[in-house]
């Protein structure tokens, strides 16, 4: 039996990528396109022709809701999320938890990055919800690239682990991947040659080494906002832990926790005991399912 190696792959374009190998130079592969396709992040067998062999099973998945409101995968094997915020600019009410519910439907950690902290903090219900946030046990990490970079603390949580950057366009990825990576502009560069994508990569999600061990950066492209994709109620739901854990039980057991009576859910909100800004992200997603065909 011919050997294989084991790789993580880096980025994809068509049916070609290219993998790193511990130990040696990142290696171009290609792919038939009747095996499952490779994801940024995955780990996989290759052979000694540069061919991929199998794609190891994944523990999970990022990605987003296409225009038909399916869920589209764009990487995989993901320990934690950096969804990175700004005050320029400022973040629709529900983008931070719109990725909540991804990062706690796919088993990823999440972690809110306000970035250009020198910036005024705007008055905005996407900034306000952060207190209520942060006493539900999110972390929520302030960084800068200008005038003096602080990231001390984006160092320590990325270190020895695979991380998304998922924000907005404009909001800084780009300058704090800059920062963190010495190297990027040559990783990229390597990338685009390999995978025929000229320069940029930007509409591709590229995984990036850390000068730390074990420490990879996965780069997205900027998104104006991010989409979930179609599905029932009982799932969204597990995307808000806090409600759906909630150890006291609605008198229906399809309760939607809007104005049914007997809601646990609503009951503990009034009394203060859940946060009311949850609740309300949690309508609005709800609505929002119910335009995409699930109600």
């Amino acid at each position: 039996m011919a050997e294989l190696k084991t790789a993580r792959v880096l980025t994809t374009h068509g049916n070609h990528g290219l993998a790193a190998v511990d130990g040696d130079p990142p290696q171009p592969f290609s792919f038939r396109r009747s095996l499952t396709r490779p994801l940024p992040g995955d780990s996989i067998e290759l052979d000694q022709a540069g061919q991929l062999s199998a794609v190891h099973p994944r523990h999970n998945e990022f990605g987003r809701g296409d225009r038909h409101g399916r869920f589209r995968a764009s990487a995989a094997n993901i320990d934690q999320m950096l969804i990175v915020i700004a005050a320029e600019p400022a973040p629709s009410a529900d983008l931070v938890h719109r990725y909540l519910t991804m990062a706690s439907l796919q088993s990823i950690t999440p972690i809110i990055v306000i970035n250009k902290t020198d910036l005024p903090t705007p008055q905005s219900s996407a900034f306000d919800d952060l207190d209520d946030l942060r006493a539900l046990g999110y972390r929520i990490i302030r960084v800068r690239c200008k005038p003096k970079p602080e990231l001390a603390d984006l160092r320590e949580v990325l270190s020895g682990r695979v991380s998304v950057l998922a924000g907005q366009s404009g909001v800084g990825k780009t300058s704090l991947t800059n920062a963190l990576v010495p190297d990027r502009d040559d990783q990229v560069g390597a990338l685009s040659t390999a995978t025929g994508k000229g320069v940029h990569t930007t509409s591709t999600a590229t995984l990036i080494r850390l000068p730390e061990p074990n420490t990879w950066l996965l780069d997205t492209p900027g998104v104006w906002e991010y989409s979930l994709w179609q599905m029932p109620p009982s799932a969204l739901i597990q995307g808000f832990p806090e409600l759906a854990n909630w150890p006291e039980r609605c008198r229906f057991r399809d309760c939607r926790h809007d104005n049914e009576p007997g809601c646990a859910i609503r009951a503990a909100v009034e009394d203060g005991q859940l946060p009311a800004s949850r609740w309300h992200a949690w309508q609005r997603l709800l609505k929002e399912q119910d335009r995409l065909g699930h109600g």
